[in-house]
């Protein structure tokens, strides 16, 4: 009975459970913390050290787009109302086909060419430089149609690749085609990105094959017909362009 209580006491004392090594405890987001905390003071430091930079270059930005507002505001806005007041009349004459009326005014409200003159740099402005170059080539005056069609800057990619056309027709009226040739191509890249691309595109393409050929250029008159047929095969210059194709290749 002895032996038996001293190897109890002894299973006491000394037969314990294994103590489980408990795992060391890292704190990443004190690391986290320290980091963050740091790159604040570099932050507040540069914000000190440059506060006279920092603020001008904000007041800076503040006042160009003050500046900008005003423009639009006072400059703009009133500029581009005066130009519509003053075309509407002169639109209303050349949508009738009272082409003089049109270009010239009646006595009364200004025409075309003194919009085109008078406000340039707005929508109406354009506008009437657009028109203006259609009188001044049915005309036949095909040196002020170029000029008038180059002012025409519309935000209109139809209508601007329609300028660059007519460009292009008044310089083959003058027998310029080196010239006409850079419009077309000018006209076939803007025709290619608007929306009137199936129109536009197709009958470009063949005033640049035509002139390609009268500069000798068989090889380039035939890629801009080839484009015609494979691009635009419902165009109404497909056969022509088909007919045209087939007679440079037999030459």
């Amino acid at each position: 009975m002895r032996i038996s209580l001293f190897l109890l006491g002894l299973t006491r004392q000394n037969i314990r459970p294994n103590k489980i090594p408990m795992a060391k405890k890292t704190k990443p987001e004190d690391d986290t913390l320290l980091n963050v905390g740091e790159a604040y003071t570099k932050t507040e430091k540069f914000v000190d050290e440059n506060r006279s930079s920092l603020t001008y270059g904000i007041g800076g930005v503040a006042a160009l787009i003050v500046a900008v507002l005003a423009y639009q505001s006072f400059i703009t806005a009133p500029a581009e109302a005066q130009a519509e007041e003053s075309s509407w009349k002169a639109e209303s004459y050349f949508e009738m086909d009272s082409v003089d009326l049109a270009a010239y005014g009646d006595g009364f409200a200004a025409g075309l060419e003194e919009v085109m003159n008078d406000n340039s740099g707005t929508a109406a402005g354009a506008r009437a430089s657009y028109r203006m170059g259609i009188v001044h080539r049915d005309a036949g005056a095909f040196e002020d149609a170029i000029a008038a069609f180059e002012q025409a800057d519309v935000n209109d990619d139809v209508i601007a690749t329609l300028a660059l056309g007519n460009i292009g027709d008044c310089q083959v009226e003058m027998e310029d085609y080196d010239a006409a040739k850079s419009a077309f191509d000018k006209a076939i890249s803007g025709a290619s990105s608007s929306l009137a691309e199936a129109v536009l595109a197709p009958m470009y393409l063949y005033k640049a094959a035509l002139v390609e050929i009268e500069l000798g250029n068989n090889a380039a008159a035939k890629s801009h017909l080839d484009r015609i047929v494979s691009n635009y095969p419902k165009s109404q210059q497909k056969n022509g362009a088909t007919a045209l194709a087939a007679s440079i290749a037999s030459n």
